[in-house]
């Protein structure tokens, strides 16, 4: 009878251990719950100059923290689309782990959301004493850091000299005159002179408008506000700049596709752009270019030499309510912004940062970076570009009232007066 009862109990006692396993594998599969997993949608992949360096700092940081911390990137190339979805998210409530944004002039907008983490908290002296001077003095809000500051841009001219000799020019004009007449001389040699675009955010003709808006009213024009006649001025001149641009540029959101093929000689944008140039031109494009300053504005307040710049890109993360998962966001930050990182991905794209790291003979610096940085380094000032210095509704408006202007439904005075209605609405 004893010996039945056992048999009749072996079922059980398997049973009993098949729970125990079961309870085991549950414990391993909570243990791999545990694993805290960090989204960050993100525009440093695909063909930007940044990918392959961003790629593997985030590798290299899941490989360390493996089975506690994961960061997963969602790539979003289409910048335009990434903005879209950032606001989306902010306004929606649903802000991703981290995130960047490229307009120092949109930060107010995040920051009064309530939507972010408040970093002031994280950011001790020894995470600050990494960046530049003046680097947080766009990131507080209500005595709070809610963004960490990140990639900085400058953006001079970059121009072909292949095609430039083809026209019989030598050297980047000085003034305003001259450019009109090397453009004169490349029109004439068959080039396309300059991209200009309408397109998206209108980013390369918006940068032809702070570049002249500066140069006609000064480095103080934007305390001025819209009413500063250099907005009007500087409207006439990109007007007539767009009689020496492409056939599709009204409507053109491909801000360096014509200078990558060489079907533009001159092109507006930052230091980002480098790595483009090297793996995306063709006919060794990389070669044949050069850095200048844009021209001086004749009878203008500005100074020869001027540089647009402005932070790039700033980083920030959405409130939260696990303080693990907020605490374990700022140890990828801290990874990501450290000296050693930024310096892999600035040799590697030709970016520049604001973290401060060191270079030393055997570093390959870029040659175009390193012209960049001697032209900031030699300007007599560095202003922000327009949108940065306007309104985000001005902003937004600019492509469409850039577009009336070119096509002659506005003239320039009615241009202005279409940015200065956004900004009242």
């Amino acid at each position: 009878m004893k010996k039945r009862t056992l048999l009749l109990t072996l079922p059980a006692i398997l049973l009993v251990f098949s729970i125990l396993l079961s309870a085991c594998g549950e414990n391993i599969k909570s243990g791999e719950a545990s694993e805290i997993e960090i989204k960050f949608p993100s525009i440093w992949v695909a063909k930007d100059s940044k990918a392959a360096s961003f790629a593997q700092i985030v590798k290299d940081f899941n490989e360390q923290n493996q089975g506690k911390i994961k960061v997963v990137v969602e790539e979003i190339p289409d910048y335009g689309a990434y903005k879209d979805k950032i606001r989306t998210n902010i306004t929606t409530g649903t802000t991703p782990d981290i995130f960047s944004f490229d307009n120092p002039a949109d930060g107010e907008f995040y920051y009064k959301s309530g939507n972010l983490a408040d970093l002031t908290p994280y950011l001790d002296e020894q995470w600050k004493s990494t960046f530049l001077d003046h680097a947080f003095d766009n990131a507080a809000y209500d005595g709070k850091v809610y963004s960490i500051p990140f990639e900085f841009g400058v953006t001079p001219v970059l121009y072909n000299t292949k095609l430039f000799k083809q026209a019989g020019i030598t050297g980047f004009p000085k003034t305003y005159t001259e450019l009109f007449a090397a453009y004169d001389k490349l029109k004439a040699a068959g080039i396309a002179p300059a991209t200009q675009m309408t397109g998206g955010d209108g980013w390369v003709s918006m940068l032809w408008y702070s570049q002249l808006v500066s140069a006609i009213g000064g480095p103080d024009v934007y305390k001025h506000g819209l009413d500063d006649p250099a907005f009007v001025q500087a409207a006439e001149v990109l007007k007539k700049l767009f009689d020496y641009t492409t056939g599709d540029a009204v409507g053109l959101d491909n801000a360096g596709g014509h200078f990558l093929n060489q079907q533009t000689a001159v092109l507006l944008n930052g230091p980002w752009f480098i790595g483009r140039i090297k793996k995306e031109g063709i006919d060794h494009l990389y070669d044949s270019v050069e850095v200048a300053p844009a021209p001086v504005y004749e009878g203008g307040k500005g100074q020869a030499g001027q540089y647009i710049g402005f932070t790039q890109a700033s980083l920030a993360v959405g409130k939260q309510k696990d303080k693990k998962k907020e605490e374990a966001i700022v140890k990828f930050l801290k990874y990501l912004t450290s000296p050693d990182n930024v310096k892999k991905i600035s040799l590697d794209s030709g970016s520049l940062f604001v973290i401060k790291y060191d270079v030393t003979k055997d570093d390959n610096v870029e040659r175009l970076q390193t012209e960049m940085k001697k032209g900031m380094e030699a300007a007599p000032y560095i202003i922000p570009h327009f949108r940065a210095s306007v309104s985000p509704a001005v902003g937004a408006e600019f492509p469409q009232a850039l577009s009336g202007l070119v096509l002659g439904k506005y003239t320039p005075e009615q241009f202005v007066e279409q940015l200065k209605q956004a900004d009242s609405k």
